[in-house]
């Protein structure tokens, strides 16, 4: 009997505690978009002993097809926070290597906005809470947003994001399933998506919000079910 992404994925999370996030995008997995799962371990396999979007990736890539693009897909906040950054203005789709917004940055620095890349100001972001750190992401256009109380998620992070669909700014407290944009293809990207990123205990502190036997999380997944488009049958 063969099995589809789609059943595998539904009788995971009828099995799985409830966790705290809720699906970042307008689309069903198996139907108008796929999953691209993260390796935040870097050891090339993911939390389903499959394979991961590619070896170190550190979010869930979820793709949508151009015209799902052109349309005007959905991006919702995964949980209740306040929003820590926001970069807008890269190019959504590079005609070619050689647009300015399609190359990787050669050198980065608080606030920088250089090919592929923004950078944050220098601030109190460090890992350790000391001292001023800056964070550079080659997602183009950006949205993060910091969460309070919710075990193992610090934050989370969605790149690129379509050029000028961001409806939210720096400071503004946001609601789960709230949207702040739509999907897009700017930045370091080979084609539509969204780059859907936790960081779990402190700044740019990735972590899998999968859970499975062959990924570094192997106890509950931290998303929120069975309120998902993709969970429905």
């Amino acid at each position: 009997m063969r099995i589809t992404l789609g059943v595998a994925l539904a009788a995971f999370l009828h099995l799985a505690q409830a966790g705290e996030l809720a699906w970042p995008i307008d689309c069903t997995v198996g139907k108008d978009c796929s999953l691209g799962f993260p390796d935040t371990d870097r050891d090339g396999v993911a939390h389903h002993c499959g394979k991961p979007g590619y070896r170190g990736h550190e979010g869930t890539d979820i793709s949508i097809s151009q015209r799902m693009m052109d349309v005007g897909t959905d991006v919702y906040a995964a949980a209740d926070g306040v929003v820590q950054w926001v970069f807008d203005g890269k190019f959504d789709g590079c005609p070619d290597r050689f647009h300015p917004d399609c190359q990787a940055s050669s050198r980065n620095g608080p606030g920088t906005r250089q090919g592929n890349t923004v950078c944050t100001e220098l601030g109190p972001y460090c890992r350790d809470g000391r001292g001023q750190c800056f964070w550079c992401f080659a997602g183009g256009n950006v949205v993060v947003i910091r969460h309070e109380n919710i075990p193992g998620v610090f934050a989370t992070r969605y790149d690129h994001l379509r050029r000028g669909s961001i409806i939210v700014a720096a400071g503004q407290r946001v609601r789960q399933g709230q949207v702040i944009a739509r999907a897009g293809s700017a930045g370091n990207s080979s084609g539509p998506h969204l780059h859907f990123e936790v960081w779990g205990r402190t700044y740019y502190d990735p972590v899998d919000p999968w859970a499975g036997k062959c990924g570094p999380n192997t106890g509950s997944p931290l998303w929120k079910y069975p309120d998902q488009p993709w969970f429905r049958k």
